[in-house]
């Protein structure tokens, strides 16, 4: 299969780019960095390209015939501009599971348009929409590791009962491949995740046990993590916070069903044991 990867030199591209070589497909890798997409493993075709510039997209996308994108859903208006024509034989795009968030945010926005504009164009396509993705570095479960290394106590809503179900990267490349070759993969979004929810506490305690750290969960109210977040909304440099405030209380717990299913994919458990450990890195 000759696939063509959209933000290949990102933290997923990369994931991505690895796992089609390792399943023997033909990678054209575009990204917008030449010095990041040199550094690539070898025997890929590498084209520059950014999302804003529309000729140099349409250039990379020319002769594509199974398209996928690893980049944040608000470049898909432009993604879907620059396809060739014929349409490709298959696009998978990268979303997120904030589209279900009662919290309102731009991410959720872009994720709902995406469904919108995606469900227009006559080919096979789907969008996957991954819950906290972990793994490679550059996560939310790294940056709670370096404060754990800095202090033991970490305040949490109640006490870290909202859910989580966290995703390794590996999952995310895998889920990505699947969609671009399985026959039941395309059609409406399907979300993926770990297999289970756990406790956002559950999930602290792992991250600590992972590093060698002990962890005190410092109990705070739910609604005061609520209200500071609704009150930080209000000033537009902290709007970004106020968000993530306002979805630390919300249990974020989805089925992934259809991701056993339609992709033939089986999440590993959130398991970190060390810096060593496949799914820690």
């Amino acid at each position: 299969m000759r696939v063509t990867v959209l933000a290949a030199t990102g933290r997923l591209g990369q994931a991505l780019v690895r796992h089609l070589l390792a399943e023997g497909h033909d990678v054209v890798a575009v990204g917008r960095d030449p010095a990041k997409l040199a550094r690539l493993p070898g025997g890929i075709t590498r084209r520059a390209a950014d999302f804003d510039d529309g000729p140099a997209l349409r250039a990379a996308l020319a002769d594509a015939d199974r398209v996928v994108s690893c980049t944040n859903a608000v470049h898909v208006p432009a993604i879907l501009a620059a396809l060739p024509v014929p349409l490709p034989e298959r696009l998978v795009l990268m979303g997120s599971t904030r589209r279900f968030s009662a919290v309102p945010d731009a991410t959720a926005e872009h994720v709902r348009r995406a469904e919108v504009l995606l469900a227009q164009y006559p080919m096979p396509s789907v969008l996957l929409l991954a819950s906290l993705i972990y793994g490679g570095g550059g996560s939310v479960i790294d940056a709670l590791a370096a404060k754990l290394r800095r202090s033991r106590f970490l305040p949490l809503p109640d006490g870290g009962q909202t859910l989580v179900q966290p995703i390794h990267i590996a999952d995310v490349a895998a889920s990505l491949a699947a969609a671009l070759l399985r026959d039941e993969a395309p059609g409406s979004p399907i979300v993926i995740a770990g297999p289970a929810p756990i406790s956002y506490g559950a999930m602290v305690r792992t991250i600590a046990r992972g590093i060698g750290r002990p962890v005190v969960i410092l109990t705070v109210p739910g609604w005061l993590f609520s209200a500071l977040g609704r009150l930080l909304t209000l000033v537009p440099r902290l709007s970004g916070l106020g968000g993530s405030l306002r979805r630390l209380v919300e249990d974020k717990a989805y089925d992934v069903g259809e991701m056993r299913r339609r992709l033939g994919i089986s999440p590993r458990a959130f398991e970190i044991g060390g810096p060593d450990d496949p799914a820690w890195a």
